[in-house]
């Protein structure tokens, strides 16, 4: 049992390592302050509640305003393509943050960069599946047409 949970303890610690080391900028002092969590996560609220059109300005604005963090949560939603997902990324990568205890709006953010990682790994997976699935059934077909072929060709010979 002791091994097991330094393995976990060893594991865990390598992803901690590999999410910050790809994470945004450290740096020190809190980047996101309270009431600036509070503004990002009501806009968050309001992108996901929007209508397309709205949701295309929203992100318009938070681009041109150059608002990284504003940019980043955005395009980083659970149904965003692959290619938005990468764009915030490189948001997320730009914003600056500190991962201490008492900075919790930069902790979100990097929350949030660590999900938008594994949702696009999760896209790009789903979506090699899906071309593999395609491939197959085009496999398939062509499997069903020879077998008719053959099946035709046995009628005639008898």
């Amino acid at each position: 049992m002791l091994l097991t949970t330094l393995i976990t303890g060893c594991e865990f610690q390598q992803q901690l390592k590999e999410m910050y080391e790809e994470s945004p900028n450290v740096v020190t002092g809190c980047h996101i302050g309270d009431a600036r969590l509070s503004g990002l996560l009501l806009q968050e609220r309001n992108y996901l509640t929007a209508n397309g059109t709205q949701q295309q300005e929203m992100l318009h604005n938070a681009i041109k305003a150059m608002d990284h963090p504003q940019s980043a949560l955005l395009l980083s939603q659970p149904k965003s393509s692959v290619s938005d997902l990468t764009k915030s990324l490189q948001y997320y990568r730009q914003q600056g943050t500190n991962p201490s205890k008492e900075c919790p709006g930069d902790r979100y953010l990097l929350l949030r960069h660590a999900q938008a990682k594994l949702l696009l790994q999760i896209n790009q997976y789903s979506s090699s599946l899906r071309k593999e699935n395609l491939e197959l059934r085009k496999k398939i077909e062509a499997l069903t047409q020879i077998e008719q072929e053959i099946s035709r060709d046995r009628e005639i010979a008898q």
